[in-house]
């Protein structure tokens, strides 16, 4: 008899923990929209949980429907790129799920912290989401703007030590975005737009068979981190190789960069015309 009520009881947990599985599952497929950069296919996952009439609060937004959901990881993704989500343990109770979440970059640094409430029908489908965020854990977007500016000028003068005083090309590359652009002025004598870091060193050996180059005034950097820019401002003196003439001329170099890597360089010449006539001069 004891045994029979033993395998009743085994079977009674079996049923409750596959009932919590089945809510938990809507809750997983959440999470995994949240992950997915993609928006057309977070789309088609959000249909698979969502209803028209579901809805989400939080104190960014309140929407409902499928579409104005994707909205919603749209517009977060095009604040935070690089951002990773992570969660806790999910507490079940009637048809309700909550659990504690928070968002990292990707130096692993805390942007945003908080607890999610979640309603389900009962259909493997989400009613409604309310979220709350812990804004003690929560950084604010001047903060995120600092960090993200601060990791921004780290590259870049990584960059500047590595071109202009290790040489070592071997640590400027993994700085360095695929496919990333550098235009120089098409006046010069290795002007031109190059494509891809292969492209960009060997731009570098081509200026390098016309002068040889000290840095007269160690840069000064300016940073818009709202814009994933860096300028740097700083002068040459130059030697040209043909003349044996010297040249002293302020430059700047505009960069663009995005999760953490250099995108596109420009450098600006106070005085194009002036430096390459000094290239091509011989003695």
């Amino acid at each position: 008899m004891r045994k029979i009520y033993f395998v009743c009881f085994l079977f009674m947990l079996n049923g409750l923990f596959a009932q919590k599985k089945d809510k938990l599952y809507p809750i997983a497929a959440y999470e995994k929209v949240w992950q997915e950069k993609n928006s057309d296919v977070r789309l088609k996952m959000i249909k698979s949980i969502w209803l028209e009439d579901s809805t989400f609060e939080d104190p960014s937004a309140s929407i409902k429907g499928t579409t104005a959901f994707n909205n919603v990881i749209n517009e977060f993704y095009k604040k935070f790129p690089d951002a990773v989500l992570t969660s806790g343990v999910k507490i079940v109770k009637d048809n309700y799920v909550t659990w504690e979440w928070k968002i990292l970059d990707s130096k692993n640094n805390l942007i945003m912290a908080g607890r999610d409430f979640a309603r389900l029908n009962g259909k493997g489908q989400i009613s409604k989401i309310i979220g709350f965020w812990d804004n003690s854990a929560t950084l604010s977007e001047t903060d995120i703007l600092k960090n993200l500016e601060a990791d921004n000028l780290k590259v870049v003068a990584k960059y500047y030590e590595c071109l202009f005083k290790t040489r070592d090309f071997d640590a400027m590359a993994t700085l360095i975005e695929d496919g990333a652009i550098y235009t120089q002025a098409t006046g010069l004598p290795y002007g031109g737009t190059f494509v891809g870091f292969a492209e960009w060193t060997k731009m570098f050996a081509k200026s390098a068979e016309f002068f040889d180059l000290q840095i007269e005034k160690e840069p000064t950097y300016f940073s818009d981190a709202s814009k994933n820019e860096v300028i740097i401002y700083f002068t040459i003196n130059c030697k040209s190789k043909k003349s044996g003439k010297n040249l002293s001329m302020p430059i700047s170099e505009h960069f663009d960069l995005k999760n953490g890597k250099i995108t596109a360089i420009r450098p600006f010449y106070y005085d194009t015309k002036q430096f390459a006539e000094f290239l091509k001069s011989k003695k």
